[in-house]
């Protein structure tokens, strides 16, 4: 019997509390070291506090979500209900393998392919959906969209769920162009591909630009994939938003995607025009914040003074590393 076999059966008769207990045993030193970091940073936020950029409100929040982190462990989304979590993570998906290519997919919405890349089976492709689709739910501060727009691997909610967490509608306008910058496997651009009039995906890595291809085969005269780094400089790997609008002659773009590790203010940089004075013409912009400590308040600055209103989504992210705090905002919608 074959490894792939044994984590297939695991994950099929194993119950989820089971698996849950299983997971946190094995992760423990993960967890632990965890722990002692947030713990940590917590120390460290109470005790600078006034060096922070934040007024008194959002400290408090964060000194809230420390608690809660106390209570729950390392969960990425400490605000969200468990049992959200528990529903992605305990569906069936029908995960097949192409034949052609050796590369597995997810069948969406009946007939759609979201293709994975080279290297990952069954097991991490079955984490890897849930766990972009759970970022992506309802009661996620990830989402780019408001809860009035669908998007590919959401499952379905309660209305008062949905209401509660709207703002003014946020979303892709039909036929509008769309940027995705940092697409992965595309779930952005696969869930806003039938009101779009051209995506423009941009991604670096390679094996995402190959399993790209194959999910937006059916859409080839409206997608372009390129494959280089959005950035403030343009060269072999890299372009700003300035030159691919002008490279593929865009007068206006509906809607931007990005997330990109921590480059987000980078990439932004390279979107002004006429010496800092302006900036391209984009509607609407999804932007990830919680890569680097006070990307929320330094982008919001940024985008601002161009004329945006902006908002932050509601609630926090927990992402751990050596900067603080690491309970941070997470994307910021802007729309003009």
């Amino acid at each position: 019997m074959t490894n792939i076999t044994v984590k297939k059966m695991y994950y099929k008769f194993a119950p989820f509390g089971v698996r849950e207990k299983i997971e946190r045993f094995r992760r423990r030193k993960e967890i632990d070291f965890f722990k002692t970091c947030f713990e940590q940073q917590e120390t460290y936020f109470r005790d600078h506090l006034d060096e922070f950029r934040y007024d008194d409100a959002k400290k408090t929040d964060i000194l809230r979500v420390f608690s809660l982190l106390k209570e729950k462990g390392p969960v990425t989304f400490p605000e969200m209900n468990e049992l959200i979590r528990k529903k992605y993570f305990t569906r069936k998906l029908e995960i097949k393998k192409d034949s052609a290519t050796g590369l597995f997919y997810v069948l969406v919405d009946n007939n759609k392919k979201l293709f994975y890349k080279s290297g990952m089976d069954e097991i991490s492709v079955y984490r890897s959906f849930n766990s972009v689709s759970l970022e992506q739910d309802y009661a996620s501060p990830h989402r780019y969209l408001t809860n009035d727009q669908y998007f590919v691997g959401v499952m379905n909610s309660d209305a008062k769920q949905v209401s509660d967490r709207d703002e003014d509608s946020f979303g892709v306008t039909n036929n509008g162009i769309i940027i995705d910058v940092g697409a992965a496997e595309g779930n952005f651009a696969l869930s806003v591909i039938e009101q779009a009039s051209k995506v423009y995906i941009i991604e670096s890595d390679a094996a995402w630009c190959e399993a790209l291809k194959h999910t937006f085969s059916p859409y080839k005269e409206k997608v372009e994939i390129i494959q280089k780094y959005l950035s403030n400089i343009s060269d072999d790997n890299h372009i700003t938003l300035n030159d691919l609008i002008k490279e593929y002659n865009i007068d206006k773009v509906n809607f931007l995607k990005m997330d990109i590790e921590g480059y987000e203010k980078q990439a932004l940089h390279g979107g002004t025009i006429e010496d800092n004075a302006g900036f391209v013409n984009i509607d609407k912009m999804a932007i990830c914040t919680y890569h680097n400590p006070e990307d929320d308040f330094e982008i919001s600055n940024f985008v601002s003074q161009y004329g945006y209103n902006i908002y932050l989504t509601k609630g926090y992210i927990f992402f751990p590393d050596s900067n603080n705090p690491p309970i941070r905002k997470a994307v910021l919608r802007a729309y003009r």
